[in-house]
């Protein structure tokens, strides 16, 4: 029995309207933005479904996670909907999706090359709250100082390699953050350090 469910009730207008919110995303790290359609794929949030339908094409290979890989609703539906050749190998990935759970670093994605910098690999995390958890303290292009945000459900190495190893502008990864129909990007020129909760002892 075919798993296809429904995408973008206007393909070429909802995705682009998709688009423009990703670019004011990306270019204000740290802000939160809500996608509002309601096309989901599977397991995955309707902001995670929303970004492949928007970004993701034939030219455009896709490397999923162990849990998302076996999801078949969602498998389906991306080479239904997307045409996104999906690839074992994360250094082949445009864009890559997992839970923030499953990482433990950002070893083997693209970083991109010297003449290329640009060519790496997007990752789509999905984690389980953009309104409480860890405090992530942002600076860099696009913030004015610093700004602040928060996440929960990310593994605690793929935590502290967000802060220490993520990236060496121009190289990097780029990273959506998704929960829901929110999203929150973290280009690769944008600084993270975390923001160490005081313990206040009764």
């Amino acid at each position: 029995m075919s798993k296809i469910t429904a995408s973008f009730e206007s393909p070429v207008h909802d995705a682009q309207q998709v688009f423009r919110e990703l670019m004011e995303a990306m270019s204000h790290p740290g802000k939160q933005v809500s996608l509002d359609y309601t096309a989901q794929f599977g397991t995955t949030s309707r902001a995670a479904t929303q970004v492949l339908l928007t970004l993701a094409d034939n030219a455009t290979s896709l490397w999923l996670s162990e849990r998302f890989n076996a999801d078949e609703t969602l498998v389906e539906n991306i080479r239904f909907h997307c045409g996104a050749p999906l690839s074992g190998q994360k250094c082949e990935s445009a864009f890559a999706l997992a839970r923030g759970s499953e990482l433990e670093d950002f070893e083997g994605f693209n970083v991109g090359s010297e003449h290329y910098p640009d060519r790496s690999t997007t990752l789509i995390i999905e984690v389980d709250s953009l309104k409480e958890g860890d405090v992530l303290v942002l600076a860099g292009p696009g913030i004015q100082s610093t700004t602040k945000m928060r996440v929960k459900g990310l593994n605690p190495l793929l935590l502290l390699a967000l802060v220490t190893k993520r990236s060496h502008f121009p190289h990097g990864v780029d990273i959506l953050f998704t929960s829901g129909s929110d999203i929150i990007a973290l280009p690769r020129s944008t600084e993270v350090t975390l923001e160490i909760q005081e313990v206040t002892c009764m």
